[in-house]
């Protein structure tokens, strides 16, 4: 019973490391791709870093932020895409990173990180 415990213990402990480990930072995007051109001087809640770019031939924004459960984030559920009124065709989240494309390919390359 105590060797079931100590077992479950490290499985949890290793699942919340594994977890943490696995946010992105910019330097992962640039190695799979992303050239940076210009810092964005946006003052979110949360955002790690925020770069516009290049990444598969394709004008990107890539924001980065401490949580990864992006889905409510504000920024996310404000930014429209594919309209009148906006420059973005696509907006992606993968782990803690949102990215504003305007095609498919980067979102692609980033959901392969």
């Amino acid at each position: 019973f105590m060797i079931r415990q100590i077992a479950v213990v490290a499985t949890v402990m290793l699942s919340a490391c594994n977890q943490a480990s696995s946010n992105l930072t910019i330097a992962d995007i640039e190695k799979a791709g992303l050239d940076k051109e210009q810092k964005q001087l946006y003052e979110m809640v949360g955002v790690t870093a925020d770069w516009s770019g290049r990444w598969n031939d394709e004008v990107v924004e890539v924001y980065t932020f401490a949580e990864s459960d992006l889905e409510k984030n504000p920024f996310y559920t404000s930014t429209v895409v594919d309209s009148n009124y906006s420059n973005w065709a696509y907006k992606y989240i993968h782990k803690n990173v949102i990215l504003l494309s305007k095609g498919t390919e980067s979102c692609h390359s980033l959901s392969q990180l």
